[in-house]
């Protein structure tokens, strides 16, 4: 086997022999010599201007001894997968029109905004935990935007609201969403995310301190978990950090 290697190495390399006016470019090839045994070897082909690099043919001797799988261009085998894949994904987004109750200034560039899903039981139930997230989507935009709700899931269950607070940021989805009036119809997704475990930090007295931290606009996913509840009231040490460029950016503000 190892004259075998040797040999054939020895003979495809000369193949790729450049002429000595063009400037070597180094590139990797992948080949087997068995079903088991995969080797790397490193060779040099001319670079040629404008022109893409690409290995020329293997000779018939190893293309004999190669399995099929390893003549296939299987780099791009994930990326045509993740495509489909993320493809798929997308058609399965279940879209719910609903009405926007409210939009208020929270603080400078920050909006809060309620969007009413009374009428959308499936969807209001989508909202389990604090932390989640989901889609939304306006008229004759493409792109949707990413979410986080700032309500507890028990407001969703009870009147019918989902909050945001959401920044508004030229040139983007947020921008026309915070532009929008009572009434609008915007689209939802439904939520998702695995949100908050609270029960990782229970019983409270188990776990007598809990930190944390949120800024800007990250605060909406904060609000959702102190408003569910999280038993900070037995609970001997527990701090919000909250970071803004200056009290006029600061949401929630009592």
């Amino acid at each position: 086997m190892a004259h075998f290697m040797k040999r054939h190495l020895i003979s495809f390399c000369t193949t790729l022999a450049p002429p000595p006016s063009l400037l070597p470019a180094t590139v990797t090839i992948f080949y087997t010599l068995s079903q088991v045994t995969t080797e790397t070897m490193t060779v040099i082909i001319p670079s040629l201007p404008h022109a893409h690099l690409s290995a020329p043919p293997l000779p018939m001797s190893i293309l004999r001894r190669l399995p099929f799988h390893s003549l296939t261009p299987c780099h791009y085998r994930p990326r045509r997968r993740f495509a489909t894949l993320a493809a798929v994904r997308q058609d399965t987004t279940v879209w719910t029109p609903t009405p926007i109750s409210s939009i208020e200034t929270a603080a400078e560039s920050l909006f809060h905004i309620s969007i009413d899903v009374s009428s959308s039981p499936d969807l209001a139930a989508s909202h389990t935990l604090p932390g989640q997230y989901l889609q939304l989507r306006l008229p004759d935009v493409e792109k949707p935007s990413f979410l986080a709700i700032a309500s507890p899931p028990s407001l969703a269950a009870s009147s019918g609201p989902f909050e945001f607070l959401v920044k508004s940021v030229a040139g983007s989805t947020a921008e026309l969403l915070c532009g929008l009036k009572k009434g609008d119809v915007v689209e939802l997704s439904q939520a998702m995310g695995n949100g908050f475990n609270i029960d990782k930090i229970d019983p409270p007295e188990d776990y007598p301190t809990v930190l944390i931290f949120a800024t800007g606009s990250g605060i909406s996913p904060i609000r959702s978990l102190i408003e569910s509840g999280f038993g900070a009231d037995k609970r001997s040490d527990v701090r919000l950090y909250y970071g803004a460029r200056n009290l006029r950016r600061m949401a929630y503000q009592v």
